[in-house]
């Protein structure tokens, strides 16, 4: 063990000593040069010059593969080196200016004016061609965000469906280059106003979903998405339906959906139809919690087997396909051995015994015993297995 170890630490140290080898390398043989922002900032006003930093840290995979390929290619040491006061920044110690910069993600790299403001930001790693190309667009004036704005400026005019895909391609640019305000106004537009038709409820919920990470780091956004919520959350408790539950439904990730939905399953009475709308969704969040007796409510066991014959039947004309059968036949038991544990769970042993040799019938291994075990246990009924 302690020979592993001492192995294991050499490697470490040798990686180490690559990674500082190889930066320093970047800096004195290639266009980096070890200057505090200020003063580079001052040369760059100085040589009419730009300032372009690559932020990294010294775990970013990506950004060990830029030292390695790009900033070595020598067309790109030439333009850096001819265009811009170029900066290397450790993002892990110079916290100060990753807060400035707002820095969400490595590598990110900045091509900033003398006065310090930022004319682009690109993120992830390029190779030396693309990133020779994206340095080029940038110094003429070309930037991703330029040229969304000119798309989004040239539709203004025309058909909704592409003005709608032009904003969307706007709101995305601005958010990535952390215009936060204007990101928002965009997002919200086309969640409001845009997307809000027949035929966009997939989009309008990928929108949700880029508001609510937008939300992570800019609070108005947060304000903006949770007036939504609620207003959706209203609507569908006032009138009831799957269309009012998905339009609730799509301001929520699926991590954060399963909560919101018992919230609102709790405020409707019992028999309520909204808690059958809500069923599908609401209806495992009830088993993990132990509700049985709702969880039963909602799906008794003839509701289950008709809501699932057509994957049930579609198993056994997978047996051709091992593949395909396993992964459906493994779905189906995972959906019934949660109805199980709910029949079991509500004192619904019949119907718990019916499924429970239907499970087994189809896999009747070691794994499928023991999981079932799980689930009656939780139930209180372990004894079903025997």
């Amino acid at each position: 063990m302690l020979q592993r170890n001492w192995y294991l630490s050499v490697v470490f140290l040798c990686l180490s000593l690559f990674s500082v080898l190889r930066m320093c390398a970047a800096t004195q043989d290639g266009a980096f040069r070890e200057l505090p922002l200020d003063r580079a900032l001052a040369l760059a006003s100085e040589q009419k010059r730009l300032v372009f930093i690559d932020f990294y840290t010294t775990k970013c995979g990506a950004c060990q593969k830029l030292d390695q390929y790009t900033w070595t290619d020598k067309k790109v040491i030439k333009l850096l080196k001819e265009k811009t006061i170029a900066l290397k920044i450790d993002a892990g110690k110079e916290v100060s200016l990753r807060k400035k910069y707002a820095i969400q993600a490595y590598p990110t790299l900045l091509l900033l004016k003398p006065d310090g403001a930022i004319l682009d930001r690109i993120l992830g790693y390029q190779p030396p061609e693309d990133f020779l190309a994206s340095m080029e667009n940038s110094l003429a004036d070309k930037t991703p965000l330029v040229l969304a704005r000119e798309v989004v400026a040239g539709t203004e005019s025309g058909d909704l469906t592409s003005q709608i895909d032009a904003r969307h391609q706007l709101a995305q640019t601005l958010a990535q280059q952390n215009q936060d305000p204007e990101a928002l106004k965009e997002f919200l537009w086309l969640y409001d106003s845009g997307m809000n038709r027949e035929g966009y409820a997939q989009a309008r919920g990928s929108v949700a979903i880029e508001l609510e990470c937008l939300a992570k780091r800019y609070p108005p956004a947060m304000e903006a998405l949770q007036q939504r919520r609620g207003t959706a959350r209203n609507r569908f408790l006032n009138a009831p339906s799957t269309s009012s539950a998905q339009d609730f439904k799509s301001l929520f990730s699926t991590r954060d959906w399963g909560l919101a939905c018992l919230e609102v399953f709790d405020r409707l009475p019992l028999g309520s139809p909204g808690r059958l709308v809500l069923n599908d969704w609401v209806w495992d969040v009830l088993v993990q919690r132990r509700r049985y007796v709702e969880a039963a409510e909602l799906r008794p066991l003839n509701a289950f087997l008709v809501a699932n014959a057509g994957l049930e039947c579609g198993i056994n004309d997978l047996k051709s396909d091992q593949i395909a059968y396993r992964a459906n036949r493994n779905f189906y038991i995972t959906l019934s051995m949660r109805e199980v544990e709910a029949l079991a769970g509500v004192g619904n042993l019949t119907d718990a015994r019916t499924l429970l040799k239907k499970v087994l019938f189809m896999d009747a291994s070691v794994k499928t015993r023991q999981l079932l075990l799980k689930h009656l246990e939780r139930a209180g009924h372990p004894e079903l297995l025997n």
